[in-house]
């Protein structure tokens, strides 16, 4: 069985709880979604169950701050009981962070992975990409979090900061590890996203961050190893599909084994396949192929014929 035409079940998953953020950053999409609403703990359960037993690793979390969901912990908690093995990860902008939280998260070792959103060197700086949230509340926050974990002398989570490709923000990096360096186990660079063109492009060429220019189009990654859900249980082919006009099968009509092999996924798979992107209006005008597939991926394709001259 060819695994591009027909791929495994994906290793990565990633589901919708609800709809609630308590930021309006400049580079998410999130005030344009038309999108709300919360997750019944059937829909969870059920996502769970059917998804997590063959996962390596599992994002409870989409449109939304994680932080917020007041059923954080019992979803981690029924993520560790189904699988141990899968890893679980969020990624948070820690301004809403409570000391309740920190101990059950760290006490009950049921986080792998904590990727911090924190896009401020200087407090201005922060206002103007991250507005409401409060700068220093979010600096404590890091701070109490790593020094209960080092106080419990526990290895998880590992706490990274992601930071935006973004100029005025990366001449101000070294800011922001004076700050909080010290509460990190890594600090990663990220690329920015447009949403497929429905924000302004704000990163530019990311040459200069990432050490090679944008990389040629090529199908999808994302398509062949991750499953996205929405908080009614809708299934999108990418998690750039926030305001889900491209849903594949609903979990309560069908399995989610039966979607990722129905005839909607292949549709995607097959266009992608034979470099068709462009006829699906969510990728026409993404740029998520610059610089986020990995390079086992792209040297693959630009082996093959089809692709060696498509941009």
């Amino acid at each position: 069985m060819d695994p591009l035409k027909t791929p495994p079940f994906p290793k990565y998953i990633q589901f919708e709880t609800n709809t609630v953020c308590n930021a309006h950053c400049r580079m998410c999409p999130r005030d344009k979604m038309q999108r709300a609403g919360r997750a019944t703990w059937a829909t969870i359960d059920k996502i769970i169950q059917e998804a997590v037993p063959q996962a390596e690793v599992c994002y409870p979390f989409l449109m939304q701050e994680p932080l917020l969901e007041t059923r954080l912990v019992p979803i981690l908690s029924k993520i560790r009981a189904c699988n141990p093995e899968c890893k679980t990860v969020i990624f948070t902008n820690m301004n809403t962070l409570t000391p309740t939280q920190t101990q059950m998260i760290i006490d009950g070792d049921l986080l792998d992975e904590l990727y911090i959103s924190f896009y401020g060197p200087t407090e201005k700086l922060y206002a103007k990409w991250q507005p409401p949230l409060n700068w220093k509340q979010t600096i404590s926050n890091i701070q109490s979090f790593h020094c209960y974990r080092q106080q419990k002398q526990k290895e998880l989570p590992r706490i990274h900061a992601m930071y935006l490709g973004i100029p005025e923000l990366w001449r101000k990096r070294k800011h922001l590890l004076q700050l909080i360096g010290k509460y990190l186990d890594t600090f990663e660079l990220v690329p920015y996203d447009t949403f497929h063109g429905d924000i302004p492009n704000y990163g530019g060429d990311q040459t200069e961050y990432f050490g090679h220019p944008p990389a040629p189009r090529t199908p999808c990654q994302r398509l062949w190893n991750v499953l996205i859900i929405h908080f009614n249980g809708d299934v999108v082919p990418c998690c750039i599909d926030y305001q889900g006009e491209h849903v594949l099968g609903n979990i309560y009509e069908h399995t989610l084994h039966e979607i990722w092999e129905g005839i909607q996924f292949q549709k995607f798979l097959n266009l992608h396949l034979k470099g068709e992107w462009n006829t699906i209006p969510m990728c026409q005008s993404c740029v998520v192929h610059e610089y986020q597939f990995s390079q086992e991926w792209i040297n693959y394709w630009l082996t093959k014929s089809l692709f060696c001259t498509v941009t």
